[in-house]
């Protein structure tokens, strides 16, 4: 059994090296701290940090994959967001794990990735399930719906009470994160509702949404900014 351990964090590297010893005590463990020095090779699983020091924006899975570094790959990270998962789980990776998986089940997931299998915690999927498609940042959004609203400044669909809520917050110039403490809502959700919102007015972005919303009347209308 050869397997690659890559985490730059030296105690973190050990932690994860205890938890797959215990699933493989006779495992061949490859650990490093960065990326540099791979070169080609088949390993039975690969344990990868999603972001390492040198990666410039990039990921770790791309560059190994670059090395020409091959098996199957369970990402162990500290970015929990349902967003990252699915990066992660796009660019071909079995397992998006968080860093704070008790290491009982850690092991048990990285068995699972070497005999063929894949794993998202449950939380993570129930976020992108709330995800749906929205895989773009609402603050870029430029693929709106067009005509969503009509010439008389009249939405095609009315918003939710939900969308209502987070658009008031929105005019206020809050953050996502702001929304989400707010209104009890993981920051995915709140961009969910954000998107759905850009679509109904078709603007390209919050900024745009607050204008349309404004001049439609919407922010007169029983959404005034959310009381601290």
């Amino acid at each position: 059994m050869k397997i690659l351990v890559a985490d730059d964090h030296p105690l973190f590297r050990d932690a994860l090296e205890l938890s797959i010893r215990q699933a493989w005590p006779d495992a061949e463990v490859t650990s490093v701290g960065s990326l540099d020095t791979l070169t080609p090779e088949r390993f039975d699983l690969i344990v990868l940090d999603w972001r390492m020091p040198g990666l410039e924006g990039g990921n770790s899975l791309t560059l190994v994959r670059r090395a020409g570094v091959e098996g199957p790959v369970a990402v162990v990270t500290g970015e929990e967001d349902a967003e990252t998962a699915l990066e992660v789980l796009r660019c071909g990776a079995q397992a998006f794990l968080p860093k704070t998986t008790p290491r009982r089940m850690l092991a048990q997931a990285l068995r699972l990735v070497a005999e063929g299998g894949s794993c998202v915690p449950r939380e993570v999927v129930l976020e992108l399930l709330a995800l749906g498609d929205v895989s773009a940042d609402p603050d870029e959004a430029e693929d709106a719906q067009d005509g969503a609203m009509d010439g008389d400044g009249i939405l095609s669909a009315p918003l939710t009470e939900r969308e209502g809520q987070v658009l008031r917050m929105l005019a206020t110039g809050s953050t996502n994160k702001e929304i989400g403490r707010q209104l009890s809502l993981q920051e995915v959700t709140v961009k969910l509702h954000t998107r759905r919102i850009l679509r109904k007015l078709g603007a390209r972005n919050r900024t745009d949404a607050v204008r349309r919303a404004q001049e439609a009347g919407l922010l007169t209308h029983g959404l005034s900014p959310a009381s601290p």
